[in-house]
Parts: C-alpha cells; structure tokens; sequence
C-alpha cells in the first residue's frame, strides 16, 4: 500500500481547526455592564470613601433617537472601607459584569483629593482593561455632584467630561502621566469642575446641573496641595502643549484689545548656571484680532506691538504665578526634571532624590513670551 501525503493547504486547515477550541471564560456582550466613568469621594463615614460608577444603559439607547424619553445612562454609588469593596458591592447588585474597557474618565472629590489618591490609582495600576490614557479631574466639591451633569451637546455626562480633555480648552491630565510623574518624585496639575443649578432653554426653562472647569490643581505626590485659577491653568496647559486656542483680553496706555491665539507651541530647555539647573519656558503663538477700541488701523505698527507686549506680559505673568504657588508646595506640576534627566543626567541622578525640596526651595526658571498678531482685521465704516 502506497501513503500520499495530504495536499499543503488540507494540513492547513487540519492545523487552524485545532488551534480553533473556543474560549472557556468568554462572557456575553449583553451581560456586561461599560463602566464610562469613576468617580470618587471621601465617605461621611470616617476611613471610608464613596465610590459612584456612570455607565449607559443598553435598553434605553436608540440608533433612530426615538429612544424611551428617560436618560440612556445610570450612576450607582456605594460606600465602604476600600475601592475594591465598594465596587463589589456595586456589583452585588447589578445584573451584569462591570467591565473598565470603556472607561474614560475618574473624578475625584476634592476632600478626597486632599487626602491622597494613592489607593484608587494603585486599584487601578492592577486593572488590565483600564486604559492609561483615561483623563483625570477634580471636583470642586463631592465628584458625585457632578456625575448628574445635563448633558445638552452630548449623549451621556461621560461624553462631556471626555470631550473636556480631548477638545484641549484646559489641562489633560492622563493617568500614565500621573504614574510616571509619581514614580519620578515629581508632581503634576488637573482640571477642577465646578457644578451649578441654572435655567436651561434646552430644558424647557428648567433648572438643571451644569459643569464647568474653573481652574486648576496641583498635586504632589499623589496628594492635591494646592489650586490655579482658570487662567494660571490655561498658561500651564499651554507650556505642557495640551491647549489648542485662546482668547485674551488687554489694556495698552491707548487701546483696550481682545485676540484669539493659535498655533500655540512652548520649548522648555534647562541649562547649567553655576553648576546649578536653570529652566527656560518658551511660549509662542500667533494671534488675531477680535476688537480693538479705539479701531486700530493696520499701519499703526506702534499700537500693535503695545498690545503684543501687554499679551506677553500678562501670559508670562500667569504662568509664572502658577509655578509659583506650585512652587511653593514642592510640586513640579511641568515636570521639568524630565528635561533635566534628559540634558544632564548626572545632574539629575544627585538631585532626584531630593527634587521635592529642591523645588520648593531652590529651583530656577524664567519665562518667556512671544506673542506675534498676524491679522489686525477690518471694520465696517458707515
């Protein structure tokens, strides 16, 4: 009897057959339930915290947008000792698996915040699903508050806290840089949201829950020490490149002016001074016009400059109180020992063990702004 050998593409086939067994602990699409947002507080309860979980809900979505007329998403609390035991008890009661595929954004409570954060971002260094990329943020008061937000532009609150970050109108803050920036004795800033009640055209005149970002804070060693306001944060968004546009408002000796900024781009160098690290923060951007009074012609070469220079000094001046007051409480909020690292390292290797009282006491910096307006714009005449 003569044995022919399969045909290649049989054997092939045998093979992915074989290597086709299924998987033994899949779970079902329709029993989980998409975590989009944490949020995160101190419990009323002493040594507890009060964890809340946002996630939409699958029998209320609609593709047409007829939907139910109730909200396609709910928020679940629980209080305990630990973030590990409240979300079990979370999911005691739900009818499907939590999963943190989805989650895009944690929001801490400030009293929270001011005790550290340590616990949930350890909690969260051990969940294979939750994305690194995930933006972090503060509430001004509890992060429950603003779990409730209306969503007027969006879906579900979850899309309007992401969208808060992605747009790059403030800080973004990501968790990556928040465990890199730890691990380098370092520190780092993040939005702060307030919440209000006002009347909603949307709403049918209703008074409904709004969010908005207020400022900024500061952080050291995973404990918040400080805040910025609004403007001192968007300067600080602007050095770690993370702000798209603004809008300034100024006031030469002859003119009162309002711009747009663009194309916006910071340079951070270090150099030796001494032997002894001095930080050089660079910030450009382009500019035009949104009014002028009294109306600035094109040619008035003169006035233009006055009110780039009042534009430079006021951002130079926001900036440098932001790092500052950060500053102040030992936190690198521009994580400049990165560039230090980089530049000199054996600089570093010396200073990186103290860097949290070297800042506070003994760091260096100087801040520079170009601000150059491309476009004086026209005015009607009548």
């Amino acid at each position: 009897m003569i044995f022919r050998r399969p045909p290649l593409p049989i054997i092939v086939v045998i093979i992915c057959c074989l290597l086709c067994t299924g998987c033994w602990s899949k779970v079902e699409i329709n029993e989980r339930t998409f975590i989009t947002t944490l949020y995160v507080d101190k419990a009323d309860t002493p040594g507890e915290i009060e964890v809340t979980l946002s996630m939409p809900l699958p029998n209320r979505l609609s593709p047409e947008g007829g939907g139910t007329g109730k909200d396609p998403y709910a928020a679940v609390s629980a209080t305990a000792p630990t973030i590990a035991d409240a979300i079990e008890r979370i999911q005691t009661d739900l009818t499907r698996k939590i999963s943190w595929g989805h989650t895009r954004v944690i929001v801490f409570g400030q009293a929270y915040a001011r005790e550290g954060i340590e616990d949930t971002m350890e909690w969260i260094a051990r969940q294979p699903l939750f994305h690194l990329s995930s933006y972090v943020m503060v509430a001004n008061g509890k992060a429950k508050d603003v779990s409730d937000l209306t969503p007027v532009f969006e879906e579900t609150p979850s899309d309007v806290l992401r969208e808060f970050s992605t747009e790059e109108n403030l800080l973004k803050t990501q968790v990556l840089s928040i465990f890199t920036s730890d691990k380098m004795n370092q520190g780092f800033a993040s939005s702060m949201l307030a919440s209000k009640k006002t009347k909603m055209v949307s709403e049918e005149g209703e008074s409904k829950k709004w969010v908005s970002q207020i400022g900024g804070t500061i952080f050291r060693q995973m404990r918040m020490v400080g805040t910025l306001s609004a403007d001192e944060a968007r300067a600080v968004a602007w050095a770690g490149q993370n702000l798209d546009s603004m809008t300034i408002s100024v006031r030469t000796k002859k003119q009162k002016a309002s711009m747009k900024l663009y194309r916006m781009h910071s340079d951070i160098h270090v150099k030796l001074q001494n032997g002894e690290p001095h930080f050089v923060i660079n910030l450009t951007g382009r500019a035009e016009l949104n009014s002028v009074i009294p109306v600035l012609k094109a040619e008035d070469i003169v006035g233009i400059k006055d009110i780039e220079q009042a534009a430079n000094e006021k951002v130079s001046a926001h900036l440098t109180q932001a790092i500052q007051t950060a500053k102040h409480q030992g936190s690198d909020i521009l994580m400049l020992g990165y560039r230090l690292e980089w530049r000199y390292p054996q600089v570093w290797k010396k200073l990186r063990p103290t860097w949290i009282n070297y800042v506070k006491n003994d760091l260096q910096f100087t801040v520079n702004t170009n601000i150059n307006i491309q476009f004086v714009g026209s005015e009607s005449s009548f």
